[in-house]
Order: structure tokens, then C-alpha cells, then sequence
């Protein structure tokens, strides 16, 4: 999760944990309906117009937005410590591994300062799509067609910049029940901002593909996301064993999500051209060491 997220993130959390979650008696949503029924009811609550889809059992929803989403700070901007160089990092999964490229080294310490922030009216939008598939995410018919995950697309028509999050379905029911803290459900939501040019005029939610997220992908992109906030905050102390906490990222992700389908994890850290492969067992072996 990026600097801008996190200034405003507590805010978003307590008040959607605010409204609460209810739950209804009988499902009045199924997978055949509910792509169509989210978007009337995000038109008749909000007057917003969103394009939703499910693909397979992943829930799509495109945001055409006239709004910018990140907008410059005009109070103080927020400062930060810097220990590490993030060059890259890639992560993906294919043939029964997750494989995880790095390229991050450690730097003198300086401090920087953010000055730009997410548009606070991007996330007063946010909160009220979530309440809305909140809704009927507790009262859908519960089979083996309903989504598993759900990406929300905010889109700058103007400029063609896309914010994106990726949900895992149960992770949002277990904030919903307090078996997870909002924040908690945040860090777990997989964030991204980008600039799609066929987005600009976009009111269609055409320059999208929407396609079914399999968990390995979700996780290949999570333990991506949380070793660049692990080492952008920083979340680890100077002079850290990169390779070490890298590693400890994979596992952790891993196991929150008690994933264990899967043979290999293999490291590549590009600036040292350090390789680790592990299975899946050794990796548990070595995570208690």
C-alpha cells in the first residue's frame, strides 16, 4: 500500500466499520443476478454509474470518474524515512511456483516528503460501492458460483488514471465480522495505480478485460505488494538481511491465507543475482529457524 493510501486509510476504515454489517435472513441475490443488481443499486442509492461484471467468479466494477484521483497536499506534506532503493519487484505464479524477482538495496538513510494524497472524495465514493456490495454480498445464495474476489476500478475519464483494488471475498465478510480489523483488511487488499490511455472518454468500462483472479495470482500479487510497503515504510530495521525478509513476506502471505497448494518458491534478487529455491516444505522448515 502506498504512502497516499495510508494517510487516509484509519478514516475509510472507521467509517465503514461504522455502518456495521447485517445479516439477512434469506439470499436475495444469486451469481446470475448479481453483477446486474449491484449496479442498480449503486445507481439508486449513490446516482452513480458503474459497469459490472462477473467473470467466472470474480465481481468487476468500473468507476468512470470526473474527479482527479490523486491531488496535490496543500497542508504539510507527510515525511517518511528512507533505508532501501526499491528498483523493482515482480512476483507471478506458474507451474506450481511463486516465483518472486527483487531488485532492492539498502541506501543511506534520508527523509523524504510526499506531496501529493489520494483525492478524499475518491474514497467517499470507495465507502459507499463498498456498502453497497456489502449488501449484497450478505445476501447472496452461497454455492460454488458465488465470486470469490472483487476488483473495483475508479477511472479518470479525463486523464486515463486508474486506481485498482483486488478483494478477496472473505477476507471482506471476516472485517464485516470483526474477525479481522479494517486496517488489517486493507493491507490485505491488493492496490494499483496506472495509466491506461484508452481509459480517457471511458464511460463504458471498455478499456478493461475483465477475467476470473485465481488465488495464486491474488497471492503472487500480495506478497508483491507487501515486500514494497515492507520496505518503502520501512517495516524493517538498516542493515536487514534483504533476501531473509523477502522470503519472510512470501511465507507469511502464504500462511495467513493457509495456501499450501503449490511446489516451489524461488527468489531471484537481481542486484546480487542471488537464487533461493525452496518447496514447500523446506520453506516451513526454514521459516522456523
Amino acid at each position: 500500500m502506498s504512502p497516499l493510501a495510508r494517510r487516509i486509510l484509519l478514516t475509510l476504515c472507521l467509517l465503514f466499520a461504522a455502518a456495521g454489517c447485517s445479516l439477512p435472513t434469506e439470499p436475495t441475490y444469486n451469481a446470475d443476478n448479481i453483477a446486474g443488481r449491484l449496479k442498480q443499486i449503486i445507481k439508486d442509492e449513490y446516482k452513480y454509474d458503474v459497469v459490472t461484471n462477473l467473470a467466472g467468479r470474480t465481481l468487476w466494477v468500473y468507476v468512470p470518474y470526473n474527479e482527479e484521483i490523486i491531488i496535490e497536499e496543500k497542508g504539510k506534506p507527510q515525511e517518511f524515512t528512507k533505508l532501501f532503493d526499491i528498483k523493482s519487484i515482480e512476483s507471478a505464479y506458474q507451474f506450481g511456483a511463486f516465483n518472486v524477482t527483487y531488485d532492492i538495496r539498502a541506501v543511506n538513510e534520508t527523509k523524504e516528503t510526499q506531496k501529493s494524497k489520494y483525492n478524499p472524495k475518491t474514497f467517499e465514493r470507495m465507502n459507499k460501492i463498498l456498502r453497497a456490495i456489502r449488501r449484497v454480498f450478505f445476501s447472496i445464495k452461497r454455492d460454488s458460483l458465488e465470486p470469490r474476489f472483487f476488483v473495483i476500478i475508479f477511472s479518470d475519464t479525463k486523464t486515463g488514471l486508474q486506481l485498482i483494488d483486488l478483494n478477496y471475498v472473505d477476507d471482506f465478510r471476516k472485517a464485516c465480522y470483526e474477525l479481522i480489523s479494517w486496517v488489517e483488511y486493507r493491507h490485505r487488499t491488493v492496490e494499483d495505480i496506472r495509466y491506461q490511455p484508452n481509459a480517457i472518454g471511458d464511460t463504458r468500462g471498455s478499456s478493461i478485460q475483465p477475467y476470473d483472479i485465481q488465488m495464486p495470482a491474488f497471492l503472487a500479487e500480495l506478497i508483491k505488494q507487501r515486500a514494497r510497503v515492507k520496505f518503502s515504510q520501512p517495516e524493517v530495521k538498516k542493515g536487514a538481511d534483504i533476501d531473509k525478509e523477502v522470503l519472510k513476506t512470501v511465507s507469511f502471505c502464504l500462511q495467513i491465507y493457509k495456501y499450501d497448494d503449490y511446489l516451489l518458491v524461488d527468489l531471484l534478487n537481481s542486484a546480487t543475482q542471488k537464487r533461493t529455491s525452496l518447496s514447500r516444505v523446506s520453506l516451513m522448515e526454514k521459516m522456523k529457524e
